[in-house]
């Protein structure tokens, strides 16, 4: 039930995308300590965006997820922004991450909710 949004402004080759896919994968999965058969990840590259009178690159991400602890929020960040500065080279003062604990009432899948 995890999902993760990775929002840039730098265009991305296909082969580079799956790459970045796969690892923010197995990353959530890992920090979240959920099945990766769960985990959804999407990647919206070649976004028109700017960050402080800037349109250097910049990613914006979200992860949406029942039950998202609080407390694991700072590691999150940083494995997140770690990720984003390892396959993209864009600078963890240039990453906004915005987490957010769904109700599991408001989240569906299988044609039911959570």
């Amino acid at each position: 039930m995890p999902y993760l949004k990775i929002q840039t402004n730098l265009p991305i080759g296909k082969k580079s995308q799956q790459t970045i896919l796969r690892n923010a994968s197995t990353l959530v999965a890992l920090e979240l300590e959920k099945a990766e058969e769960l985990v959804m990840v999407a990647l919206q590259d070649d976004t028109t965006m700017l960050f402080a009178g800037s349109d250097d690159p910049v990613a914006f991400l979200e992860l949406k997820s029942v039950g998202l602890p609080g407390r694991k929020t700072k590691q999150l960040s940083r494995s997140l922004c770690r990720l984003i500065e390892e396959h993209l080279g864009i600078s963890k003062e240039r990453v906004y991450v915005k987490f957010i604990d769904v109700n599991r009432g408001m989240w569906g899948w299988k044609g039911d909710t959570l």
